[in-house]
């Protein structure tokens, strides 16, 4: 079938197909991994990735084009050019294969994770780690990287790789991964490659997607981890990101009103219109006062303000508009009994709501952040309620104060203490909501021989 990779949302296994063949297609998903040859050799997707790696240091290849053009394209992605660049940066960072190589050897022993290596606990056994088998993606709407290199991650543990994208995003996934298939002259990973866009409603195509599926892994929300779920077969392992929450921490010890701290802050608040789990929500201020709470609003709102123009207005739906229409209008009505006091850019782009209750708070994104009071011995008893939903803290304080308060926050349930300013950047290999995504997507299975401590069945089979 001769289609057009820059018009269709459909990539199978090396072919871009139209809607009609690929709706043909979707009862044979299960049919993939049986009929391959063999096990996918790691050394062949290390490779492609390093041959990505490369292409996509190259802002005038083909590749590189191709998913600028995926990340700002208007009408869906929308990212500034600068956080498309920085995107594609950080891809090509995760995809360097010393990194690659280093997160095998941290969360699956090596590079060969698929030998069998003498047990430790029993003579005469060996265990081995191999592929969950089928691997389905529910890729996230709000970082497009972010589902390429959870494919990645899935190739990596040697699984048949089944990819959703939302059917309001661009084909970046479609055209990275595709990318990626075409680096590896064995054809291995083009074999166990198939992305597909549309909405979760279609709930046929999500059956159908999901009914081969030995694991799922889904980001995004509860309401979308629920929805996804309830087409898992019976046995089929649910692997969830998200969804969560994070926040910024103003400590005592650091700099009041640091004016380069609190630009930092507001690029984190501004980039990508806090859809991403790392992005702050809420910014914590290590003080009781609320004479310092409002002067700490006041410093952020000019802080938003002076970066607001750096970060081009993110198209928001009629919902989404309306909820931070009511929210703001609740925290303005609430400054006449002294709760609250608030701060909003003219062109409603940003607003700043200080509050002096230290409970958590949800904001409605798009620019929208709660100031609230936290004095860090509060830290605990306040956001342990929350801990299954606690993600990353933005924290400035003082460089002796930082472990400390660190422990607090995890002792709270919190799974990432980074600097203001780099709230939304990760590394390679950084494990995934406190968890290590390689083993999620794989199995530890173990023989033992005649004789071994183990007996004579396979360690695990019931006698």
């Amino acid at each position: 079938m001769k289609t057009t990779p820059h018009t269709t949302p459909y990539y199978w296994r090396g072919e871009w197909i139209d809607e009609s063949e690929a709706g043909g297609r979707l009862g044979g998903l299960g049919g993939i991994l049986p009929a391959l040859s063999g096990p996918l050799d790691v050394q062949h997707v290390l490779a492609a990735c390093e041959r990505l790696s490369a292409r996509l240091t190259d802002r005038s290849g083909a590749e590189y084009r191709q998913l600028f053009a995926d990340l700002t394209d208007p009408g869906t992605t929308a990212l500034p050019a600068a956080d498309a660049e920085l995107s594609l940066a950080g891809l090509a960072a995760a995809l360097a294969p010393e990194l690659l190589t280093a997160q095998l050897t941290a969360e699956l022993g090596g590079t060969s994770p698929h030998r069998p290596v003498p047990a430790l606990f029993a003579e005469g056994a060996t265990e081995l780690w191999q592929p969950v088998g089928t691997l389905v993606h529910i890729a996230p709407r709000n970082v497009a990287v972010g589902g390429v290199l959870s494919v990645v991650e899935g190739l990596l543990a040697g699984n048949v790789n089944l990819v959703k994208t939302s059917g309001k995003e661009s084909l970046f996934t479609q055209h990275a991964l595709a990318a990626l298939a075409d680096a590896d002259p064995s054809g291995q990973v083009r074999g166990r490659l198939v992305v597909l866009r549309f909405s979760s409603s279609r709930t046929a195509w999500l059956r159908e997607l999901c009914r081969p599926a030995d694991a799922v892994a889904v980001w995004g929300t509860e309401e979308a981890v629920e929805g996804v779920a309830r087409f898992l077969p019976p046995g089929c392992r649910l692997v969830a990101w998200g969804p969560k929450i994070s926040l910024a921490y103003l400590d005592r010890t650091g700099a009041r009103q640091d004016a380069r701290t609190l630009r930092a802050l507001a690029r984190d608040i501004l980039r990508n219109g806090q859809r991403t789990c790392t992005s702050p929500q809420v910014v914590y201020v290590d003080t009781a006062d609320k004479d310092v709470l409002f002067a700490e609003a006041r410093a952020i709102a000019d802080a938003l303000a002076a970066e607001a123009g750096n970060f081009p207005a993110l198209p928001r739906d009629t919902a989404e508009q309306a909820e931070i229409t009511n929210v703001v209008t609740v925290a303005h009505l609430e400054e006449h009994l002294g709760l609250t006091r608030t701060f909003n850019a003219p062109d409603g782009g940003w607003h700043v709501l200080a509050d002096t209750r230290p409970g958590l708070s949800a904001s409605p994104l798009f620019g929208t952040v709660w100031i609230k009071p936290l004095p860090r011995e509060d830290i605990v008893r306040v956001l342990h309620p929350m801990r299954r939903y606690l993600q990353t803290v933005g924290l400035h304080a003082a460089g002796d104060s930082v472990v400390p308060l660190a422990a607090e926050f995890f002792r709270a349930g919190v799974l990432r203490v980074v600097p203001l300013g780099a709230m939304l950047e990760s590394y390679a290999g950084e494990p995934h909501d406190g968890l290590l995504a390689l083993q999620r997507y794989s199995r530890r299975v173990s023989v033992a021989t005649a004789g071994g401590a183990g007996g004579p069945l396979l360690s695990g089979a019931a006698a």
